[in-house]
């Protein structure tokens, strides 16, 4: 399992713990061990490490901001046009169509998450006038604006390669950097010393801890910028 630091993730990790220790947390490490289940958090400011999650985010945000901006929806409207939503979010393919008419529907991330085929039911037809009408119309309606608008934007993104092709040095124990953060106040430039790296499989580094006044912290190599590097090796 993954997850960013947010507040509500780092406190649930936190309960879950204490949890474990009052009861017994050896039988449910070797249950998890057998699973090959572990919780791995990404470094702190270094939302882009969850590119998987983080993607599908950026394409239904911009567009769902659009669409309630000017638009009075209720909890529970609210709430269903994100079903919708995470619907159509979640049922695009993953696999190619097969040639084979005996094969099923191509994969989708839904059926990894409901565990059973999906049923489709016709979506109807909705006009704009929808908005001001019953409730449930007007949802249905911002559901079809939003399909129109994310198949228009998602999938054209799909199209562009967004890859490293240059080789960079890897950051080393012993590196002076510049630590970079958007609060940091006018004229203050934080320093901070690299005393440890976190290597991935592939050999490169993507965080590092960081040795500041103020303590150590774990950041991501993009929020930091190499003033003098260690020439011992």
């Amino acid at each position: 399992m993954r997850s960013d630091n947010g507040s509500n993730f780092v406190g649930a990790r936190s309960e879950l713990q204490k949890a474990l220790d009052e009861w017994n947390q050896q039988k449910i490490e070797e249950h998890l061990l057998q699973r090959e289940t572990q919780w791995k958090f990404n470094p702190p400011a270094a939302s882009h490490m969850g590119g998987v999650w983080e993607r599908q985010i950026r394409t239904v945000r911009s567009i769902l901001m659009g669409l309630t901006g000017q638009q009075t929806l209720d909890d529970e409207g609210l709430m269903t046009l994100f079903c919708i939503i995470e619907k159509i979010v979640n049922g695009r393919p993953l696999t190619k169509l097969s040639e084979d008419p005996r094969d099923g529907q191509p994969l989708t991330p839904n059926d990894l998450l409901l565990l059973r085929p999906e049923c489709s039911l016709p979506p109807g037809h909705f006009v704009k006038q929808d908005l001001y009408r019953r409730r449930w119309r007007q949802v249905q309606y911002l559901a079809d604006i939003f399909w129109t608008r994310w198949t228009k934007e998602y999938l054209p993104s799909l199209q562009q390669r967004q890859k490293w092709t240059h080789h960079s040095r890897n950051y080393q124990v012993g590196d002076l950097v510049l630590v970079l953060h958007e609060s940091t106040p006018r004229s203050q430039w934080p320093l901070g010393l690299v005393i440890d790296v976190n290597v991935g499989a592939d050999g490169l580094v993507r965080s590092v801890q960081v040795k500041t006044q103020t303590g150590i912290y774990t950041r991501p190599i993009h929020k930091l910028c190499l003033l003098e590097g260690n020439m011992d090796k």
